[in-house]
C-alpha cells in the first residue's frame, strides 16, 4: 500500500472514532437532559427524537468507518510497521487500549440502540 494512503486511512480511523465518540456524548446528552426534565408539547419531544436520530445515524456511520479503516490498518501494519520492531511497552499497551476502547464500542453502541431504537 502506498505511504500517503496508509497515512490517510490512519487518519481516517482516528477521526472517524472521534466522531463516533462526540455522537455517543451528544446522544447521551440528549438523553440525560430529556430523562431529567421532559420537555411539554408535541413540537419539542419531536425535536429531541431528530436530535437522537441524528446522533445514532451519525455515531453510527462512524462507527462503520472506524471499523473498515481499522481492517485496513490491521492488513497493512504488517508491511508498514512489524509488530516485532515495536518496543516492548508498545506493544502491550496498544493491544490494552484497543481492548478498552473495544469495550467501549460495543457498550456505547447498545446503549445508543437502547436510548434510540
Amino acid at each position: 500500500m502506498k505511504t500517503w494512503l496508509y497515512i490517510i486511512n490512519n487518519f481516517a480511523h482516528d477521526l472517524f472514532t472521534g466522531l463516533w465518540f462526540g455522537s455517543f456524548i451528544g446522544l447521551y446528552t440528549v438523553h440525560a437532559k430529556l430523562l431529567q426534565a421532559p420537555l411539554p408539547g408535541d413540537a419539542a419531544t419531536a425535536l429531541v427524537a431528530d436530535l437522537e436520530q441524528v446522533f445514532f445515524r451519525l455515531g453510527a456511520l462512524a462507527l462503520f468507518c472506524v471499523m473498515l479503516t481499522g481492517v485496513v490498518r490491521f492488513f497493512y501494519r504488517r508491511e508498514w510497521d512489524n509488530m516485532e520492531n515495536l518496543s516492548q511497552a508498545k506493544k502491550p499497551i496498544l493491544i490494552i487500549k484497543h481492548a478498552l476502547l473495544g469495550t467501549a464500542f460495543l457498550l456505547g453502541s447498545f446503549l445508543a440502540c437502547k436510548w434510540v431504537l
